[in-house]
């Protein structure tokens, strides 16, 4: 278990985005170290967790698409940041000279291969209030439901 040097919540996008690193890199980011597969396309996939995420006591806090430069192929990754029921999104920092993680949020993308994958962070963390603890514990259950659920007309 990981334990936190810093936990804050935030109600600000410009906090989550700035843990994020504001680039490319907060989509395919490589502290995600969670993936699971979904048979559906990534705007369902999407649409599925979100629908789900008030049943396990989220709700979205931002969506984030990845807008390609012209010059750049679009790679359809979606980044969902949820928020706690204790309110806000948790931002966590291991150390002093730590990236800040955002650990409520997943990354939807396509994977190399086309099929459609769901990125996240484990709940490794210790030490954390118990609603928190609570809401990352829900996540990868979250996900499943969501994803296990009957392909729609």
């Amino acid at each position: 278990m990981k334990h936190p040097f810093r936990v804050w919540m935030t109600g600000s996008v410009a906090v989550v985005m700035a843990a994020f690193g504001m680039g490319r890199g907060a989509m395919a980011n490589e502290r995600q170290s969670l993936s699971q597969s979904s048979r559906f396309r990534v705007l369902e996939t999407v649409q599925r967790i979100e629908a789900c995420a008030q049943r396990h006591g989220l709700s979205v806090f931002a969506r984030l698409g990845n807008q390609p430069k012209p010059y750049e192929a679009p790679d359809d990754a979606t980044l969902i940041v949820f928020e706690s029921a204790a309110g806000g999104t948790p931002v966590l920092m291991e150390g002093p000279g730590s990236h800040p993680e955002v650990p409520l949020a997943i990354c939807v993308r396509s994977s190399p291969e086309g099929d459609t994958e769901v990125l996240f962070t484990g709940s490794d963390w210790d030490d954390l209030p118990p609603g928190v603890a609570r809401d990352l514990t829900e996540l990868p259950m979250l996900v499943a439901d969501a994803l296990s659920e009957p392909a729609t007309a």
